[in-house]
């Protein structure tokens, strides 16, 4: 079975035309955890054709809870163990692994990448380092998660729209209330569905 074979018999319970856009997108996940370690496999399975990872975090036990990675790959690189497990499960994916930190002297680098980004950072300081960047950037696309710690209610995430800026959370739990594998999974999926909707309909935010 050619490469193209396989990706429509994974793909073919999906719209062919809406598979199609996916498969020309290129999407860059800054972060490979709890958030966007879930987000870049479900970008995968619905079959965007291509996604450029940066982290330069190692695997703790600390992050079995909530993040998509075993046991067994403790201590590994973050971001090369998510670009190993993508490369496993659907191979038609074209995936780009970069072990590095996202800062202020690569940021207008890494933005060259593609359209569209998305951000899961634990710390603060970087996330609002990418948010205050891609305000200025008219011509890219950014989606970002703010509160979500503890066990939350669903009534309580909000998805808000600014321009180029797509912002998914609770807006006001805090890091001292823990994170829980099932609030974090509705935020990722949130983050990877607001990606779809965009690549769906030509880099419109919003329910269209």
């Amino acid at each position: 079975m050619t490469e193209e074979n396989r990706r429509s018999a994974i793909l073919q319970r999906q719209d062919p035309q809406i598979s199609d856009r996916f498969a020309q997108e290129k999407v860059t996940i800054l972060g490979c955890g709890g958030l966007d370690s879930n987000v870049a496999m479900m970008l995968a399975r619905a079959g965007v054709g291509e996604l450029v990872l940066y982290d330069d975090d190692q695997i703790e036990y600390s992050n079995l809870n909530r993040q998509n990675y075993s046991f067994s790959e403790v201590g590994q690189s973050k971001v090369y163990t998510c670009k190993k497990r993508l490369d496993s499960t659907l191979p038609y994916i074209k995936v780009e692994a970069y072990s590095q930190r996202v800062t202020p002297d690569n940021l207008e680098v890494i933005s060259q990448q593609s359209r569209l980004f998305i951000e899961a950072f634990d710390n603060q300081e970087s996330k609002r380092m990418v948010l205050d960047y891609f305000m200025e950037q008219e011509d890219k696309y950014l989606i970002s998660a703010f509160g979500l710690s503890g066990l939350g209610s669903l009534s309580d995430i909000q998805v808000k729209y600014y321009n180029n800026i797509c912002l998914i959370g609770d807006f006001k739990t805090t890091v001292d209330q823990g994170p829980y594998l099932p609030y974090v999974s509705v935020m990722a999926s949130l983050e990877a569905l607001e990606a779809l909707k965009w690549i769906k309909n030509g880099g419109y935010y919003g329910n269209k």
